[in-house]
């Protein structure tokens, strides 16, 4: 058998906040780590987005970070990776499980043989799972932890390398205000995300423009663009559906989801809900009101943008050579300037390829 799905962590309780470490003692290369975190719902109000109950994933050695991004960076990346969602369950309901999925990719695909985590490469790698189930789901009382390896089992590998994701910067929004940020020049970029979580914003709303230059505007690779036009331009995937399972009352209630950008939400009752419409379409969630009855509702969402994030690819990704090359460069500065509504943070989010 030439790959294998190694479970690293069987499901295990995790109903109090904390940070899980796990040793990465493998022989064999990875692939891919899958971490999975259900929360059982103790209620039908909407806490956040599942993703939210997993603060941050690292895989580091020592103070060597490999890996760093939260879940919903994390999703965010999975989706500019590989043109659609891991595994989520938006439920909330009582009683029913809310689940978040994240993938750890180290390569440019699954199984890719030229870039792969080697663990034997490094002194102690270890992966940290921060959870707290009470950040997602609808006020879950109960969690499960699981972790996944995609392993190369009896097909030799000797990967040159693999790819490096980490949140390189984080700042607090200013509404019109513009924020210089040296990224860094150590190692060639795949891709550079941007990310701002607002429930009721678009993603241009929260960073609304994009200067990207080199050695102190020598050369100007993106020339304070709007965020509006690039969501249009730098489109590699389709557009996405997921759904959300809630139980609504004679209220209004707001639905956490993924898409975030041209959004449209279908509504449809399935028990006891005799009148129930969606009152808008902005931002990473879905505000629904019912005006008679209460009961179960199914909501189909698509769209784009997961978690408000933009993607910006460098090259074919798929081509190592068509990447962005850090080598002639003394300097790196991205400028963003926030919406005139902006409110909350940013997070710039890259992934780079390491060589051994």
């Amino acid at each position: 058998m030439n790959y294998r799905v190694a479970s690293i962590l069987p499901s295990e309780a995790a109903n109090t906040a904390t940070t899980k470490p796990i040793d990465l003692n493998f022989v064999d290369s990875i692939s891919r780590i899958t971490v999975q975190f259900k929360g059982l719902n103790n209620g039908n109000a909407a806490t956040g987005h599942p993703a939210k109950m997993l603060p941050k994933i690292e895989v580091v050695d020592g103070s060597d970070v490999i890996y760093s991004l939260s879940g919903l960076e994390g999703q965010a990346l999975n989706y500019y990776d590989k043109g659609r969602m891991p595994h989520n369950v938006l439920n909330y309901i009582d009683e029913v499980k809310a689940i978040a999925t994240v993938d750890l990719d180290f390569g440019r695909y699954l199984w890719d043989p030229i870039y792969a985590l080697d663990p034997k490469k490094f002194t102690n790698p270890q992966l940290k799972i921060t959870h707290n189930l009470a950040l997602g789901g609808s006020v879950p009382d109960a969690g499960e932890l699981s972790v996944f390896a995609h392993i190369f089992d009896q097909k030799a590998v000797t990967p040159t390398g693999f790819l490096m994701s980490k949140e390189q910067y984080s700042y607090t929004l200013e509404a019109g205000a513009k924020e210089h940020i040296d990224l860094a020049t150590d190692y060639p970029y795949r891709k550079i995300l941007l990310q701002s979580l607002s429930d009721t914003l678009q993603p241009f709303e929260q960073y609304n423009k994009i200067k990207l230059s080199e050695d102190n505007d020598r050369k100007v690779v993106i020339n304070d663009e709007r965020v509006s036009d690039l969501l249009k331009l730098l489109r590699i995937h389709p557009r996405f559906h997921e759904m959300i399972m809630a139980y609504i009352g004679v209220e209004t209630e707001v639905y956490p989801c993924t898409v975030s950008y041209e959004k449209i939400a279908t509504l449809t009752g399935v028990a006891g809900v005799a009148t129930a419409y969606v009152n808008d379409t902005y931002g990473p969630s879905v505000s629904v009101t019912d005006g008679t009855g209460s009961g179960i509702i199914l909501i189909d969402v698509s769209g784009t943008c997961p978690h408000n994030t933009l993607c910006i690819p460098f090259g074919i990704q798929d081509d190592p050579e068509d990447w962005y090359m850090m080598d002639a460069l003394g300097s790196l500065r991205l400028t963003l300037t926030a919406g005139g509504s902006a409110s909350g943070s940013c997070e710039i989010i890259s992934q780079q390829v390491r060589s051994y």
